[in-house]
């Protein structure tokens, strides 16, 4: 008899970081480090607690005016490294629409092949979008409405805008503001891992739930239809970040 963990595969986690690097990052540059290394830790426990049924991959882009840089892409989580101040030097404008544009057109190339995958997004950005060429708003709006009903979650961070408005003229329903300061960061960022791990834990239950229908041991279908994972996918990112929205109301 064949097992379950042969009919069962495990979800293919691609953790996604698109950090501004614009000059106006400077002042909270620590911060930004620190906060995605908090994201980064949480990721590999994530790994470690759910490895029989998730992989863990990172990407991470930092953009600004002069480049949009991979500092590490689809890199397993297990060896993805932490960011330092080397790695982190804000300058320049804000090109946010070619930064997104880049990422995510990349990332849905390499995925579209892999069966049981979820994309996690996650934009920080102090400031405005004032600099792109190759993308607007309204092709990015459309992107992320494409790729949400592949089962992509997004999540958009803001300061010194209404981060609310503007993630949801790009389609994004889950949105935060922050303070500008190394307080307000930290604080987002943290808010962002918990919202991961919370997504992470779902995600898990999903899959054992699935391995005790392929024993026979729960009436719940064996198997979902593509259009049905990406589905159920997108409803647990929604319902983590909102219980991490109300345990901090």
């Amino acid at each position: 008899m064949e097992s379950t963990t042969n009919k069962m595969t495990k979800t293919q986690v691609f953790n996604v970081i698109i950090l501004d690097k614009s000059g106006s990052m400077n002042s909270i540059r620590t911060a930004a480090i620190d906060g995605f290394n908090e994201t980064l830790a949480g990721i590999k426990k994530a790994q470690e607690r759910y490895g029989d049924t998730q992989n863990h991959f990172v990407s991470l882009l930092t953009f600004c005016d002069c480049e949009k840089k991979y500092v590490f892409d689809k890199v397993s989580a297990s060896e993805a490294p932490t960011l330092t101040l080397d790695d982190y030097q804000p300058c320049c404008c804000t090109p946010l629409y070619d930064a997104m544009g880049f990422a995510l057109t990349s990332m849905r190339s390499y995925v579209n092949a892999i069966e049981d995958h979820v994309v996690v997004v996650t934009i920080i950005t102090d400031g405005l979008e004032n600099s792109s060429k190759e993308y607007s708003g309204t092709t990015i709006k459309q992107l992320v409405e494409d790729l949400k009903k592949e089962g992509w979650t997004f999540t958009y961070m803001g300061a010194n805008q209404d981060a609310v408005e503007i993630a949801f003229n790009l389609s994004i329903r889950n949105s935060r503001n922050f303070r500008a300061s190394l307080s307000g960061t930290r604080s987002v960022m943290a808010k962002d891992a918990n919202t991961r791990m919370n997504f992470f834990e779902r995600l898990a239950e999903l899959k054992e739930e699935e391995g005790r229908a392929l024993m026979g041991c729960s009436m719940v279908m064996p198997t979902m239809l593509p259009e049905e994972r990406s589905a159920r996918y997108a409803q647990m990112a929604d319902e983590a970040f909102d219980q991490e929205e109300n345990n901090n109301a």
